[in-house]
């Protein structure tokens, strides 16, 4: 029975056999200079193996390609095992140099911890098998090391996010300790509306403002099954967005007052 090609890497191997024919190599020779057999080469060329990361190192180094195989291996395996809506978002957050985020229920996503996010989308979708969600927790990781370095974050989560309990108490101790730790390094700010705080601005839903060095900023709304994306086709509903979140910022805690909020509710969690 012939191995099944499996289409998310069709686009690298014809590329990898492109640019060793080019070099005039045989997939012996690549082994020579790799290590990589030939009859892995051969399966990633036909795409019925999925190439690891230092599979493309390795070949960019042998076909002296500059690198172009490694941001092809970044590219395609950044859409591999992440629902189709989120593709395009995720390519958008990676741009991103300023990303600003409203949540009303839940630790936003790019902050939270394997076991949170993972507590959170067993309890919600109940109808995917485990290995669904374990990609999905995986892909949830792996946002925040995809960031730009100089990339700029703000936050602003209302308190029920942050004393409802997901999973157990040394699971929140263990997230609140993630977004202190965030805090206390300035890689991200964080205010707090504190609660009860009734007909608030963010009774509209979760918001993310997502803006850019080379293109319009947009807004993602979120919902059930994804995130809308207000674009700059529709740019007085962006700059509605952007006003939202000023006058969330300004029903929210202080940066200073916020953070010690949080270590409050994290001394409660003992």
């Amino acid at each position: 029975m012939n191995p099944e090609v499996n289409p998310a890497w069709e686009r690298f191997g014809v590329e990898v056999k492109k640019l060793r024919s080019k070099a005039g190599l045989t997939q012996v020779q690549i082994h020579s200079k790799t290590g990589i057999s030939a009859s892995m080469l051969s399966a990633i060329e036909n795409a019925t193996r999925a190439p690891k990361r230092n599979h493309a190192e390795l070949l960019d180094k042998a076909l002296s390609t500059g690198g172009a195989l490694v941001r092809l291996w970044l590219d395609i395996n950044d859409s591999v095992n992440v629902p189709d809506w989120w593709r395009n978002i995720g390519i958008m957050e990676r741009n991103a140099v300023e990303i600003r985020e409203y949540q009303m229920v839940l630790i936003p996503g790019l902050l939270q911890t394997d076991a949170y996010a993972r507590t959170v989308m067993r309890t919600v979708r109940r109808w995917d098998p485990p290995e669904v969600i374990e990609q999905d927790v995986e892909a949830r990781m792996s946002r925040w090391d995809k960031l730009r370095d100089d990339v700029f974050l703000w936050f602003v989560v209302d308190e029920y996010a942050l004393t409802r309990v997901v999973g157990d108490t040394q699971m929140m101790r263990d997230q609140l300790d993630r977004v202190l730790d965030l805090i206390s390094k300035e890689r991200i700010s964080f205010q707090v509306i504190t609660q009860p705080k009734p007909l608030h601005p963010g009774m509209s839903g979760p918001l993310r403002l997502l803006d850019f060095h080379d293109r319009s900023p947009v807004a993602l709304v979120e919902h059930l099954v994804g995130e809308e994306v207000v674009d700059d086709s529709n740019r007085f509903r962006v700059r509605h967005c952007r006003t939202l979140f000023g006058a969330l910022q300004a029903e929210a805690l202080s940066l200073s007052e916020s953070a010690s909020m949080l270590k409050k509710i994290r001394e409660d969690y003992q």
